[in-house]
């Protein structure tokens, strides 16, 4: 028997060499640092004026469409068979001149922040901490954390998800987009919405906290000053991208229907950038699907068809879709170019790890993760940006980045500190380590789940004091 152990851990071990040790070239655009450039041109105007670009470059690589990456989300060692739709980077920059910020959403299950530091790197040498980058936790995208790679008996990892190629290509990708948003900037007003998405898109997964979720959207349009063209829209909320499951196509699920309908029939770029994701809320099977099992996981593995997930993908994405167009429709006051100021701050932040699981894919080398140990506690470097809006002496908007995904509860506490008309909390942005309670919620029982995908019960706590603290001084 121990041979047979070993012989299938070797078999094992050998399905994940080709993809680790393939030689293919993908190719990738150069990076200029335009970021720097346009925003050194900016400066130079006597007074402030806001400027906007995005863009949106396709991610997907062919090295996925030849079915040579693994999946994040759910299986380990899932492998793709084909693309489905493309995956992309999002991108959205606004300078007044004075301060700046990119936001950067991509298509992916997460990203580590030693990852997302290269990213900025490529992208900027003077304003590396003006760069949010966000994933929006989708379940049928490139792994690009590592930790869905082969493993035994599917359970004990052997081999890393990430594809390195991949990885590079991605990340040179990512950073063209920000050259590309940037070159494209051009003077711009903004509108501010919020307003309610239809609840039953979304549930929590715990029947005890069933409706606890955050079903509130936020929008924030940016348009042309000289024609009142689209720039893009950005659209926060809080709903995992998994209404695909564990299918093996690759795709960016719902979100993926949302910016098909908004790029031909609004314009602009659609980005989406998740909030009250953790906690654990997801896509809504219906109730008569949920009467079914108890688990959500048993009722979408053994009564939801390929064409069901299909037609659940479809009905999230075009009802937010459709959500976001009202809000843009019910946004009637534009402010800018004049008149409206940004000012952003950046922290890094000390994260305790007390999770075993994470600690033993660190030590193998399947997850890319920098640790430094205080005793023999071990500990994360991330970081949290935040970002206001003011005009026309109003505090417009308020945006802070939370490195994992938090629960309804701590972003409604976020929300209740500040001042601003609309708050946008990106979560994923610039890390991910996984759900974050609030410290008070860390035993209910219900989130046995969610911790043991956590750094730990004071991860919640570390990550808003640093966000208070930075906001004070906005």
């Amino acid at each position: 028997m121990r041979f047979a152990y070993l012989a299938m851990a070797l078999f094992l071990v050998g399905c994940c060499c080709p993809l680790r040790k393939q030689s293919i070239e993908v190719p990738a655009p150069a990076v200029e640092k335009a970021l720097d450039q346009v925003h050194k041109k900016l400066s130079e105007n006597p007074e402030p004026r806001l400027f906007a670009g995005a863009a949106m470059v396709d991610i997907t690589t062919d090295l996925a469409r030849q079915g040579r990456i693994y999946l994040g989300g759910f299986d380990m060692g899932r492998r793709n068979k084909g693309v489905r739709d493309p995956v992309y980077a999002h991108v959205l920059y606004l300078d007044d001149g004075r301060d700046l910020l990119v936001i950067v959403s991509l298509d992916l299950i997460g990203l580590m922040n030693d990852d997302i530091r290269e990213i900025r790197v490529m992208a900027s040498d003077q304003h590396q901490d003006r760069i949010v980058i966000a994933s929006t936790h989708d379940h049928v995208g490139p792994d690009a954390i590592g930790y869905w790679g082969p493993a035994l008996f599917g359970y004990l990892p052997l081999c890393p998800g990430t594809v390195p190629e991949y990885m590079a290509a991605m990340k040179r990708l990512a950073a063209h987009a920000i050259d590309q948003a940037a070159l494209s900037a051009r003077p711009a007003r903004i509108r501010v919405a919020t307003g309610t998405v239809d609840p039953s898109l979304s549930l929590n997964i715990h029947p005890e906290i069933r409706t606890q979720k955050d079903d509130l959207l936020r929008v924030l349009a940016v348009e042309d000053a000289s024609d009142g063209r689209p720039i893009a829209v950005l659209a926060n909320f809080g709903c995992h991208a998994e209404a695909m499951w564990d299918d093996e196509q690759l795709s960016a699920d719902w979100p993926g229907v949302f910016y098909e309908r908004l790029a031909k029939e609004v314009g602009g770029v659609p980005i989406f950038v998740q909030g009250a994701v953790g906690g654990l809320v997801t896509v809504n099977p219906g109730d008569e699907k949920m009467r079914l099992e108890p688990e959500i996981m048993d009722v979408f593995n053994k009564h939801m068809s390929r064409e069901e997930r299909l037609a659940l993908r479809d009905r999230v994405g075009n009802a937010f879709y459709e959500a976001v167009r009202t809000m843009i429709g019910s946004a009637k006051e534009a402010f800018g170019p004049e008149g409206v100021s940004l000012s952003v701050a950046f922290a890094p932040i000390e994260l305790e790890q007390h999770n075993w699981v994470f600690d033993y894919m660190g030590k193998r080398g399947l997850i890319r993760r920098e640790t430094t140990y205080k005793g023999r506690t071990a500990i994360l470097h991330s970081d949290v940006i935040a970002a206001r809006i003011r005009a026309s002496g109003r505090i417009l908007l308020d945006i802070a980045t939370i490195p994992g995904e938090p629960s309804p509860p701590l972003v409604a506490d976020l929300d209740a500190s500040s001042p601003a008309e609309v708050r946008i909390t990106i979560s994923l942005g610039n890390d991910e380590i996984g759900y974050i309670l609030r410290e008070a919620d860390w035993p209910l029982p219900y989130y046995e789940y969610e911790r043991t995908m956590s750094l730990g019960p004071g991860t919640g706590t570390v990550i808003s004091k640093a966000i208070a603290a930075i906001r004070a001084g906005l």
